[in-house]
């Protein structure tokens, strides 16, 4: 039987998360199982109920100088935002945000918002069935940002929870269902589950073996772009 291991590894990132989330710490331990040579640092900024903690139509930059500079002490390799907010406010403020980060703390960084843009692209992913946490409303939101990235919405699930930590405890089996049908039908390139409080880093993988549909958690997908800095 392997000891476990008690020294930090090597190499370690750094992610920051809304102060409401339940779920990006589980997902990030769990997809750190495949790579035992790097740790996880967290650190959390206000974020929590219907959009309170941050301004309505940008960053409290202040909040993520004082995490990143956090961070930086346990010598972190990158930083990583694991939130799909940028996709509702901009995704030039998830830039914006970025650039600031690194200039002020010297480490790199990326955001789930600007790392499922690379995904479209690396994958050539023109048509989502998107899933969302949230009301219809908030779902058109996200719809349009992706559009004007060329990408569609083919088929759509809101599952209606206007608080965020409430999304922690959606159970899985309305996703799953909504896969299946997706999958069925033909009409999407890819699921994307639009909320890091949504638990699809539990089922994800399974679902992509049974419907042959790829499915991108977003709460892996951030974590597996900063893996891919250091």
């Amino acid at each position: 039987m392997t000891a476990p291991r008690t020294a930090p590894a090597e190499r370690a990132i750094g992610v920051i998360l809304p102060s409401s989330n339940r779920v990006v710490e589980r997902a990030t331990m769990s997809l750190l199982l495949t790579s035992p040579g790097v740790d996880a640092c967290f650190a959390r900024v206000p974020y929590f109920g219907n959009g309170q903690g941050q301004p309505e139509n940008g960053y409290d930059e202040r909040s993520f100088l004082t995490a990143a500079e956090l961070l930086a002490q346990a010598q972190v390799q990158a930083i990583c935002w694991n939130a799909t907010r940028g996709a509702a406010i901009g995704f030039a403020l998830d830039i914006a945000l970025c650039e600031r980060v690194e200039r002020h703390v010297g480490i790199p960084m990326v955001t789930t918002a600007l790392a499922v843009l690379d995904e479209f692209n690396r994958r050539r992913i023109r048509r989502i069935a998107l899933v969302t946490h949230g009301t219809p409303a908030q779902g058109q939101v996200f719809k349009d940002r992706f559009a004007e990235q060329g990408v569609s919405s083919t088929a759509e699930l809101h599952l209606g929870y206007t608080d965020n930590f409430s999304a922690a405890r959606a159970p899985a089996q309305p996703i799953i269902d909504f896969a299946r049908d997706v999958a069925n039908r033909d009409v999407a390139d890819a699921l994307l589950i639009w909320s890091t409080n949504l638990p699809g880093y539990r089922f994800s993988s399974d679902l992509e073996l049974e419907s042959s549909l790829l499915v991108i958690d977003s709460a892996t997908l951030g974590i597996q772009a900063t893996l891919r800095i250091i």
